[in-house]
């Protein structure tokens, strides 16, 4: 294990060691990053059962299906291209839809 000197939001600090109920810096830093890494492998797993199941529907579309989904895309595509943000675009689209 590395010995690294950091500086430490004292305040984010103290509300981790009462989250995790750790009683030590280290053990709190060490618990935290523990925790993001964990988050971090849920979010990709889950991202991963996302593309499985979005890839096996796409497959059960009949072939109109397919090509209307494929316009769809390219729509929400150019909308994302032409807006800076993406909490942005998305609220267009949904007015989009909403009409």
């Amino acid at each position: 294990m590395a010995n690294t000197l950091i500086d430490l939001d004292d305040e984010a600090l103290e509300q981790a060691r009462r989250y995790y109920g750790t009683t030590t810096k280290k053990d709190t830093v060490n618990r935290a990053l523990q925790d993001a890494a964990a988050r971090l492998r849920e979010r990709r797993n889950a991202f991963g059962d996302h593309l499985e199941q979005a890839f096996a529907d796409y497959t059960a579309m009949s072939l109109a299906e397919q090509q209307e989904y494929a316009a769809h895309l390219e729509t929400t595509q150019e909308l994302l291209e032409e807006t800076p943000r993406l909490d942005v675009a998305w609220e267009r689209r949904r007015r989009e839809w909403a009409a």
